[in-house]
This record gives C-alpha cells, sequence and structure tokens, in this order.
C-alpha cells in the first residue's frame, strides 16, 4: 500500500522535475538554442511539439492574437468593413483577429482574460507565471482524478455488483454463508481478478482434457512421453476445486481496489508527457482540469454533515455547469462530457435502485442541463459584445473558433494545413481532392459522435466508463491528435478496475507498443522536415499504428465493461443457473469425455455430427 510519506515524496520529485522541465529543459519562449535541440539535433523540440501540443491551444497562439488585438492597421482595416483600431479602441482590434488570414482559433474571452494578462506584455517574470498556472493546474486535475475514483469506488461498494463480488470470494471457502445465486461461475470471473483481490476465472475440466489431448496430437506425444505433474497445466501452478476445474494458484493481490484512485492521481501528476507538454506552453492543460473539475462536482454526494454533525445539503449544480461550459467554450469538443454528467445527476437511472444508491444520487439532471446551456450561452453574448461589429459578425468568429476544434479543415483560402499531429486528419486531407474535402471533413468529424448515443444506450449504469471512452476517441478523431490527450483517457480509465480486470492480452500488448510509433513519430518528423531524408510516409505509418493500438485499448476497454455488465444482469435476473445447467451440459466436458472414450489417430479432421451438438452456445462464447 502506498504510504502517505512515499505519496509526498513521489508528488515533491514530480514537482521538481516539472519545474526543471519547465524553467531549464523546454524553455517555450527562448529566442536562442535550448537543451533539447542542442543534445539531440536540431528540429527534436518541433517534433516533440508536434507529437504533444495542438497550435491552436498554446501561449504561442494567444501571443500571436495579441498582435492582431493591438497591431491592425487603419488601412488594413478599413479595406475589410472595420473601424480603425485607433478611433474605436479595443472593439476594432478584437473584431480584427478574426478576420480572414489570421488563423486565430482562441475565443474572444480567452484572449481578453488569458491573452491581455499573461502573454500580451511580454514581461518575462509573466513567463515563470503562466508556467505555475499549468503546474497547478495539473495539481487540481490530480485532485479531481483522486476523488473521481474513490467516489466510484464508494458507489460501487453499494452496489449489486459488489454483492455479487463477496459472495463469489465467499463460495471459495465452502462454509455455507454465501447465497449460491449470487455467485459467477467461475468460466464467466476475470482472468486477472486476483491483481486487485477479485475472484479469478476458474477453468472447466473438460477444457484442460482438450487442452492435453490437443496438444498431444499436435506436437506427436507418445502415451510413453513424461506427463505432467499433478497440480500444474502447461507449466502452471493449478489448484483443483470441488468439481474437479481447476484455479491458478492463490495468490495475493497486487493492488486493492481502494489504492487506484491513489495510483492514478500520483501518475497523472508525474506523467512525464503532461511535464512535457506544459513545459512546451500547452493550455489544454487548463482546459482539461475544468472538465475534471465538472466530473468531480457532478458527483460530489447531495448530502454531508457539519462540524458540528448537522446533516446539511451540498450545493454542486453550478459550478459542475459552469466548468464544464467554460472548457466548452474554449473547445466544443468538450461538450460531449455533458452526457455522463448527466447520467450522475440522475439521467437514464434504474428504476429498480437500491435505497443506498438512491441516497448518492441526485435527482436535478435537468437543472443541470439547462444551467449548462445557460451558461455557455452567456459566455457567448459577453463574447460577441466584446467583438461589436454587425449582428452577424460574430456568426463568423463562432465558426472560426468552433469548427478547427472539431473538424480538420484549411486554416485560410491559401489552402494551407496544420503540420502533422498523431492522428491521420493531416495526411489523408492533403490527399483528397478539393471537390471532395467538404465531405471528408463532414463525415471524419461526425464519427465521434455516432459514437456517443449506443454507448449512453448501452453503458448509462456506468457513466466512469462512459467519459474514459469518449476522451479515448478524442485522442484518436481529434483533428490534432497528441499524446497529451491519450494519457487523460488512459488515466480516467484506470480508475474502473472492475473493467480493467477483464481485459485481454491485446490491449496489453498494445499499451506497451505505443511508446514506438510516438518515438518513431519523433525520429521521422525530424528527418522529414530538418534534415531531409525523409518523407510523409514515414510519419503516416507511425500514425497509423499509433492509431490502431489506441483503437483496440478502447475497443477492448468497452468489450471488458460489456462483458462485465452481461454477467451482472444475468446474476439480477436470475438467468444464471439456467446458464451453469447448459455449460454443464453441453460444455467442453462432454467433448472430452468422448474423445477418450473414442480415441482418435490424429488424422480425423472433422467432428462429427454428435460433436457439432456439443459445443456451448453463443451466450457462452460471447461471455
Amino acid at each position: 500500500m502506498i504510504g502517505t510519506k512515499v505519496a509526498v515524496s513521489i508528488l515533491a520529485a514530480a514537482t521538481l522535475a516539472r519545474l526543471l522541465a519547465s524553467f531549464a529543459l523546454l524553455p517555450a519562449n527562448s529566442n536562442g538554442g535550448n537543451v533539447v535541440d542542442q543534445t539531440l539535433g536540431q528540429g527534436t523540440l518541433p517534433a516533440l511539439g508536434a507529437a504533444l501540443l495542438d497550435p491552436a491551444h498554446t501561449w504561442d497562439h494567444l501571443e500571436e492574437a495579441c498582435f492582431w488585438v493591438h497591431h491592425s492597421p487603419d488601412a488594413w482595416t478599413d479595406a475589410r468593413g472595420i473601424k480603425g483600431s485607433r478611433g474605436s479602441g479595443v472593439l476594432a482590434g478584437y473584431n480584427a483577429i478574426y478576420t480572414p488570414g489570421t488563423r486565430i482559433v482562441a475565443p474572444p474571452l480567452v484572449v481578453a482574460f488569458l491573452g491581455e494578462a499573461l502573454v500580451c506584455p511580454r514581461r518575462p517574470i509573466l513567463w515563470a507565471v503562466q508556467q505555475l498556472l499549468l503546474l497547478i493546474a495539473d495539481a487540481i486535475g490530480a485532485f479531481c482524478i483522486y476523488h473521481l475514483g474513490k467516489r466510484m469506488f464508494e458507489m460501487e461498494s453499494t452496489s449489486s455488483e459488489a454483492e455479487i463480488e463477496r459472495h463469489t470470494k465467499l463460495s471459495a471457502k465452502d462454509d455455507g454463508k454465501c447465497n449460491n445465486d449470487l455467485v459467477v461461475p467461475g468460466v464467466l470471473r476475470p482472468e486477472r481478478g486476483w491483481i486487485v483481490g477479485l475472484a479469478s476465472k476458474i477453468i472447466p475440466p473438460g477444457e484442460l482434457l482438450l487442452d492435453v489431448s490437443e496438444t498431444k496430437v499436435a506436437t506427436g506425444t507418445s502415451a510413453d512421453a513424461p506427463q505432467q505433474k499433478e497440480g500444474q497445466t502447461n507449466g502452471v501452478k493449478t489448484k483443483a476445486t470441488e468439481n474437479g476445474a481447476t484455479s491458478p494458484e492463490e495468490k495475493d493481490p497486487i493492488l486493492t481496489l481502494d489504492q487506484l484512485p491513489a495510483i492514478a492521481a500520483v501518475s497523472y501528476f508525474c506523467n512525464p508527457v503532461s511535464m512535457m507538454a506544459n513545459a512546451g506552453g500547452s493550455t489544454r492543460t487548463l482546459w482539461d482540469t475544468l472538465m475534471l473539475l465538472s466530473l468531480y462536482y457532478a458527483t460530489t454526494p447531495p448530502a454531508g454533515t457539519t462540524k458540528e454533525g448537522i446533516p446539511s445539503k451540498i450545493p454542486s449544480a453550478t459550478k459542475a455547469a459552469l466548468s464544464l461550459a467554460v472548457a466548452t467554450y474554449a473547445d466544443v469538443g468538450y461538450g460531449i462530457f455533458i452526457l455522463p454528467i448527466l447520467v450522475w445527476r440522475g439521467f437514464l437511472g434504474d428504476k429498480q435502485k437500491s435505497a443506498a444508491r438512491k441516497r448518492g444520487r441526485h435527482g436535478d439532471w435537468r437543472m443541470v442541463l439547462v444551467l449548462f446551456l445557460s451558461c455557455t450561452g452567456g459566455l457567448h453574448f459577453l463574447a460577441s459584445l466584446l467583438v461589436g461589429g454587425e449582428p452577424g459578425a460574430y456568426r463568423k468568429v463562432v465558426i472560426q473558433t468552433m469548427l478547427r476544434n472539431v473538424a480538420f479543415v484549411q486554416l485560410d483560402d491559401s489552402g494551407s494545413v496544420s503540420g502533422p499531429s498523431m492522428g491521420l486528419h493531416w495526411y489523408m486531407f492533403v490527399q483528397v481532392f478539393d471537390r471532395f474535402r467538404p465531405y471528408f471533413t463532414v463525415f471524419v468529424s461526425g464519427i465521434p459522435a455516432m459514437f456517443a448515443v449506443p454507448l449512453m444506450i448501452r453503458l448509462h449504469r456506468y457513466p466512469s466508463v462512459v467519459a474514459a471512452t469518449l476522451q479515448l476517441l478524442w485522442a484518436i478523431f481529434r483533428p490534432t491528435t497528441t499524446v497529451h490527450t491519450l494519457m487523460l483517457g488512459l488515466h480516467l480509465a484506470l480508475i474502473n478496475p472492475r473493467t480493467i480486470v477483464r481485459m485481454r492480452n491485446p490491449a496489453l500488448v498494445s499499451f506497451f507498443a505505443l511508446p514506438v510509433p510516438m518515438l518513431l513519430f519523433v525520429t521521422f518528423h525530424r528527418m522529414w522536415l530538418v534534415t531531409g531524408n525523409g518523407n510523409p510516409n514515414y510519419i503516416f505509418f507511425q500514425c497509423f499504428a499509433y492509431g490502431l493500438f489506441v483503437t483496440i485499448i478502447t475497443m477492448e476497454f468497452v468489450s471488458a465493461t460489456v462483458k462485465r455488465d452481461k454477467v451482472i444482469r444475468m446474476i439480477e435476473k436470475g438467468n444464471m443457473k439456467k446458464l451453469v445447467k447448459q455449460i454443464e451440459a453441453k460444455g467442453p466436458g462432454k467433448k472430452a469425455e468422448e474423445k477418450e472414450a473414442n480415441p482418435s489417430n490424429g488424422n480425423d479432421v472433422k467432428d462429427s455430427g454428435d460433436d457439432l451438438g456439443s459445443k456451448p452456445e453463443p451466450v457462452v462464447v460471447f461471455l
């Protein structure tokens, strides 16, 4: 178990590493050389920026916006029907920011509050304030992840799933205290459940017989060959159960479920990707933190107690709605997270919930939705007053500031597009003919929205899983895909251990393979754009591999949640007894017994009709 002193030491070391990276290794605003380029070669820092940063959400982008605020010539503005900046002050400057050709995506209020305060004055001390602000934002994000995971653990501890797990663990002791109706069959348990102290998968005896006999036929092992020792299966120590099935020898859990929130929070704050992204000046950290704050307030218990022990109501609807509204104003893509928030606040709630879960859930989802829409509309109204101009002028501003956050489009009428990123949009866009680009933009940009409704319908009982899945989808389909976006999705997934233990080996392989395309992307980016001995196809294949690995992880995460939910629903409905009888009557044990009674010489390839009839039903294969 992670002690308090150890956690504090790790956080302190991570803070020092962040400050070192911010102030020494990656000086974002330095005009001279930097340690990274001097050590690894010229062009390495821009390559790292392409993998980690979204150009539309950086301090440098706000600095460019500040230039257009204060340096819009009268002749240039008058030619487009805008009053000169000298005659009309700030309003003309903010209107000029979004004139075609400026390529500014930051919304007006972001430029006004962040740009004017921390970027435009161009004082050295302000650069230090920028880095400290991002450091504090990541610390708040880690705090939110910890409490979010802790609340998920508390909610799930009072659910029917926790009751099923308790009776399943008691069934191994055979002391008569468990309810057999709530015991999960061994074949349907998570294979890696022992890692977090859950009941692990038990291998049916028929599968063991099939495994041994098929291995003999495939390898040509004779009957006189030395046999495996009792208690071992292919070299793995096993333990026989009462019905002849075997399970892995009982192991001590590596972690416990209540430790995962602290581990996720420490990992989020200490991961090097966030450190380098903040050192490079990524303001997306601020918007990620606001989104996490909205999830934190959405999961706040509806009631608490004061220091005097008096029950009191905890208001949180306004805070949750306002936090998400500000993040959505900066990047409209964050608006999709209103879906899990509404579920936490009572939307799509189960009618047959336990009293404990009813006490821990809000029922004000309508109020949260109205507050979110009102806050978002209010922010845009204030921005329209700041921009000024004709009534239809702000509509062009909204299009310019929103579109590039959800769709890959050209920067201006010249046809230029954003540079390479970890996604595939940049490569596919330049390969498409001009007349097909609108179709490509609408189709590809609409893919993330296609998953929202199916996820909500199938997984509405697991809003934390929905939130993690949506973030992982953004890590694939965001117009400017970055590793920074992926890190947040992985840490949101980490606070769902009951799902993770059901994920299969392809997800594990993909996770450990992710650093390969990341590092090769940086290498080939420099080879193409600096040394000139590469080409964009090199980067394309790394982006393809990166997207493939993230897709496998996301699909396995959703699939594992569906399996988990399926088992719970079957036990709640009382269908598990029928399933167990089907497994015993038609499972692989029958096939093994027939093979033992009628041994084959190894030349028969097709099974008989009786063998075909003894295969498990699709529901067993699905689970």
